[in-house]
């Protein structure tokens, strides 16, 4: 991943956090977070990777070698999969923070969508250097679904934590 798009991830979701916070009825602290977790994921997925910067480019091949997720065995140990997991967990608890309205539904929506977006992009552009690969979609899928249901849990004691508004 580039710490330059990470910076850039991160410096995005602190400048835009107040007026996409308004937009969508939230804090700014969890808009922040929605921010970060699309732009930690576009950091991590959609930037030339080290051969692609010495000119190498991707097949424009997808691997369908995995459909479905992966064993739990594989998810416990630190590689490719656990990582493809972990970035989408905090997408998927900013999601589950925001307030039910349609607005939150529509962000909802391209969250799912995102890991597919990624993929299809990695496909297309090779230039990028990077793989599509079907088990990606399936472990970004996890991630985000685990991330919705820390998310969720987390709602009643940020409700806590906030206190009556008053």
């Amino acid at each position: 991943m580039s710490a330059l798009a990470l910076v850039v991830a991160v410096m995005v979701a602190v400048l835009w956090s107040s007026a996409v916070g308004r937009r969508l009825r939230t804090s700014r602290l969890v808009a922040a977070l929605l921010l970060f977790g699309f732009g930690f994921v576009a950091a991590a997925t959609l930037v030339p990777d080290a051969a692609a910067m010495t000119g190498v480019s991707s097949n424009g091949i997808c691997d369908f070698s995995r459909v479905g997720f992966a064993p739990i065995e594989e998810l416990l140990h630190v590689n490719f999969t656990s990582l493809n997991v972990l970035l989408f967990v905090p997408l998927g608890v900013a999601v589950a923070l925001l307030p039910r309205t349609r607005a939150a539904a529509i962000v909802t929506i391209a969250a799912i969508a995102t890991p597919f977006l990624v993929e299809a992009v990695q496909l297309v552009v090779t230039a990028l250097g990077r793989g599509c690969q079907t088990a990606d979609v399936f472990d970004n899928l996890l991630g985000l679904a685990i991330g919705l249901v820390i998310g969720t849990l987390a709602r009643p004691l940020l409700a806590w934590v906030s206190g009556p508004r008053g």
